[in-house]
């Protein structure tokens, strides 16, 4: 399944730490390190460890392992994020120019590019994918083994791929800050229940067992739900 780092609130230190803090590596480590680091900590952080049963927040530190590792592994999504990495630590900081009530906060900095650059693209391209489905559902049902209804279909699951897989790079261009990881978590089990909800869909064609489609269905409603959630969430965190 796909991942992509995001920060919930009420992390710490972990709401500015990097993909390569994440797992506890240098930005020069090899990909045989980040793969080592990976299986090491994945080990270590497993849901039947010791530390598991004692530590709460055990799931969320795995997702956020899962969700760097996805990252550094693929050469070229590691050197889109190390350019965006370097870009935000060599961008000069702001210098309080008046009271501090005038001095912008880097979380308003943040949060105001994760806003423009994240959320508003990312809610253009989930807007018109999660309505897509029951058009096409309902053209199928007029003859689920017509070979063109169904090839009209898998043309239409591919570009929902696509259309996702834009989503998922929209969604990794920058880390949230602490005070949108609701929004955030809510974003990424969309985007997650949207892979999940193509992969089943990608088997009615291939045993015409109704199933799927319901599955597909109901994993595109749920992560509906989630995109609501979380604009619901984002609205409530608006100052």
């Amino acid at each position: 399944m796909w991942k992509f780092l995001f920060f919930p609130a009420g992390l710490g230190s972990m709401e500015s730490g990097s993909h390569y803090e994440v797992l506890g590596v240098s930005v020069a480590a090899t990909a045989e390190e980040i793969k080592s680091a990976y299986r090491r900590l994945v080990k270590y952080h497993h849901p039947d460890s010791l530390l598991a049963k004692k530590d709460r927040a055990t799931a969320e530190r795995i997702r956020q392992i899962n969700a760097a590792y996805a990252v550094l592994k693929d050469p070229q999504s590691r050197r889109e994020y190390d350019r965006q990495l370097h870009s935000s630590r060599t961008s000069p900081c702001p210098q309080p120019t008046g009271s501090p009530r005038e001095t912008v906060s880097h979380e308003a900095i943040a949060r105001a590019a994760w806003i423009r650059q994240v959320y508003t693209p990312l809610n253009r391209v989930l807007g018109p994918l999660l309505s897509s489905l029951k058009p096409q559902l309902n053209a199928l049902a007029a003859d689920p083994f017509d070979p063109d209804l169904l090839q009209s279909f898998a043309d239409y699951l591919e570009e929902c791929a696509q259309k996702l897989a834009q989503a998922q790079q929209i969604f990794g261009r920058l880390p949230n800050p602490s005070s949108l990881g609701g929004v955030a978590s809510r974003l990424y089990y969309a985007l997650n229940h949207l892979e999940d909800a193509l992969e089943e869909l990608q088997y009615f064609p291939l045993n015409f067992d109704d199933r799927h489609l319901h599955t597909g269905q109901e994993l595109f409603r749920r992560a509906g739900g989630l995109r609501l959630e979380a604009m619901e969430a984002y609205a409530k965190s608006s100052p």
